[in-house]
């Protein structure tokens, strides 16, 4: 029976020796012409202990190349590869030594004829295969480009002549795809495969994915609602304006409705188009300050809205009571108190730390110092709010994270005409803003609201686990922090591509262990979790501070819910460590939600591959978040089709 042979190019020696630890019962082709690595990294990757075989393979098409292929290839064999592929195109002498030393060094050779343009006469490729057989070659392996299937047919009429078990023979191109798994029924000892799209070595080779038919748990279209992030601010800037804002594709879920309730506790007029918002605000803040119905801002389950709208209150003349409800309730939301007495204000909070709160006194603008260690929410709101000061304002920001969202929010101001100058990059130890007094917030006659990629990030996770997903329509260069999952993914070797529309497709991959610092992203941790569960080996999510003060207290519900599941994992100080296995089935149990829309939105996940069924106490609050995540699910199992 063949193996699988994973033809690896362009590829880092890291990820050359996971694939060799972990592809068992398999074959590395390891592309030394297009890996680039130098002689070191060819002995550490040929030398490391491995489970799979490794070939060593360095094509040349031009007599220029063969000294490097040579020095390569020989490197490889003295280091320890299992295989070397020595292309017919070498000199006799180059041939046969390499051959000797192979031999030597109980390494097998694999002796092959490419021919990129067409395919030869029947007789000239026996010759090939004889002449290679006769210097002592293992396999021969005859390659040539089909134009017909007629061409294909005469390669594949090699296996009546030759021993099968030492032949590989097929032809390349749209005409000779066919020929490749013929091959392996002929009983060709190897099937070579790309590991991803847009890795092939060879026109017409699949993907690993094709090997996985029978494996595809989820399979179709999913429907990602919008951003709550982005239709909150939005949202709240449109309610701050005088004037009617349209948004467009806006999707209802929890947190949206409350920005919604903030919008008319505001004084705005609220009505719908089909899925397109009209909101008009009716706010003069510069006359009359922030007017506020009954004096109250009910925020509802939204750590965010609690924390722009506690500045916010700030520009009203009378004291303004922010409230939440749930979760939220238990939810420590006094950051920069410091700061906001020192801009002007009062704030009385539930024992301390905790809503409702009620803010007293008027905001003014200052040069203020803060902390942004704690987040960036609060450090929003102050942006929008201070923009309504009659004096001009400076923000120095130490030690900022979730920079993304900062971004998010001056992005969205500026289209409501605010402008905040800023320097300091992300990733940097410190940012500044400047922000100009008496700005004008106006109306937008029109802004569509992004898809959510905190939503999409869930999906694309699950369909690298299980399937092949498509999500159509995403903002490719987004502001939302969670954008970064696409990048995070394609680096990690999963198998996924996009268009220049911003439609997204992902499939079952391999998935490599990885390190990954989600200070800037904290809504990543719930994706990356679940992938890591089906990593082989150990992952290392860093930043899980950010974490204790979300729905629940995210890390340890995470572990703890996870651990019932048969899940190592392990906190220790600010990082998480989750072991992995990509056969890995999660056992059935009774879980909690704690309440956390993400926790109930990766347990539904984890339980299309749990060996028994995983029972969850709470999924209605999924619907903060993403309303409709479970038909889509359904929608998209293909289990219920067997």
């Amino acid at each position: 029976m063949a193996k699988v042979c994973i033809s690896i190019r362009d590829i880092d020696s890291i990820y050359c020796k996971f694939m060799a630890e972990t592809r068992r019962d398999e074959v590395l082709e390891i592309r030394l012409d297009k890996c680039g690595f130098s002689e070191q990294e060819i002995k550490d990757v040929f030398s490391s202990q491995r489970e799979a075989a490794l070939l060593a393979a360095y094509p040349c098409r031009l007599a220029t190349e063969r000294e490097d292929a040579i020095n390569a290839l020989s490197t490889a064999i003295l280091a320890g590869a299992d295989l070397v592929d020595i292309e017919t195109s070498l000199p006799e002498d180059s041939r046969r030594w390499l051959s000797s030393l192979a031999m030597n060094k109980f390494c097998k050779t694999i002796y092959s004829y490419h021919n990129r343009h067409h395919t030869n006469p029947i007789e000239d490729l026996r010759t090939i295969v004889r002449k290679a057989f006769a210097e002592g070659a293992d396999i021969v392996k005859i390659v040539t480009t089909a134009k017909s299937a007629k061409d294909a047919e005469r390669v594949l009429s090699l296996y009546d002549e030759f021993p099968p078990e030492r032949l590989i023979a097929f032809a390349m191109g749209t005409a000779g795809t066919p020929s490749r798994l013929k091959s392996v029924t002929l009983g060709a000892p190897l099937y070579y495969v790309s590991p991803r799209r847009g890795f092939e070595t060879a026109p017409g080779q699949p993907c690993y994915y094709n090997l996985l038919e029978g494996e595809i748990v989820l399979k179709g279209e999913v429907d990602i609602p919008s951003s709550k992030s982005f239709a909150q601010r939005a949202i709240l800037l449109a309610a701050l304006a005088e004037g009617t804002t349209r948004l467009y594709n806006l999707t209802l879920c929890d947190d949206t409705q409350s920005a919604l309730s903030v919008a008319w506790q505001l004084g705005a007029e609220i009505s719908f188009e089909g899925r397109t918002l009209v909101l008009t605000g009716n706010q003069r803040i510069h006359g009359k300050g922030l007017i506020v119905k009954d004096n109250k801002l009910f925020v509802g389950e939204s750590g965010l809205l609690a924390r722009l709208c506690i500045p916010l209150a700030g520009l009203s003349d009378s004291d303004i009571t922010v409230i939440g409800e749930k979760t939220l309730n238990r939810r420590k939301i006094r950051e920069h108190a410091k700061a906001l007495r020192w801009m002007g204000l009062k704030i009385t909070y539930r024992d301390e730390h905790y809503l409702p709160a009620t803010v007293s006194g008027r905001l003014n603008g200052r040069t203020v110092n803060i902390s942004g260690a704690h987040g960036s929410q609060m450090i929003s709101g102050m942006l929008i709010a201070l923009s309504q000061c009659t004096q001009d304002s400076v923000l120095y920001v130490a030690d900022p994270t979730s920079n993304p969202y900062i971004d998010l929010t001056i992005y969205l101001a500026e289209f409501f005409g605010i402008e905040i100058e800023f320097s300091g990059e992300e990733y940097e130890d410190s940012r500044s803003f400047f922000i100009s007094g008496k700005q004008q917030i106006k109306p937008l006659h029109g802004l569509e609201v992004e898809k959510d990629w905190s939503a999409a990030a869930i999906m694309l996770v699950a369909g690298a686990m299980m399937g092949d997903i498509t999500i159509r329509g995403m903002d490719m260069f987004s502001n939302q922090a969670d954008a970064m999952i696409y990048d995070f993914l394609e680096q990690n070797h999963v198998d996924i591509i996009k268009d220049n529309d911003g439609n997204i497709n992902i499939r079952k991959s391999i998935i490599c262990p990885f390190v990954y610092d989600i200070t800037d992203a904290p809504d990543l941790f719930a994706p990356l979790f679940l992938l890591a569960t089906r990593a082989t080996g150990e992952s290392c999510i860093q930043g899980i501070r950010r974490l204790r003060n979300k729905e629940s207290d995210r890390a340890r519900s995470f572990a703890q819910e996870f651990r019932k599941l048969g899940v190592w994992v392990e906190i220790r100080g600010d990082y998480m460590l989750i072991r992995g296995n990509e056969d890995f089935e999660f056992m059935g149990a009774e879980c909690s939600s704690h309440g956390d829309h993400r926790l109930a939105m990766v347990l539904s996940i984890a339980n299309l591959l749990a060996t028994s069924e995983i029972t969850i106490d709470d999924t209605d609050c999924i619907d903060k978040s993403f309303p409709g995540f479970l038909e889509e699910l359904t929608k998209l199992d293909q289990r219920k089709l067997n």
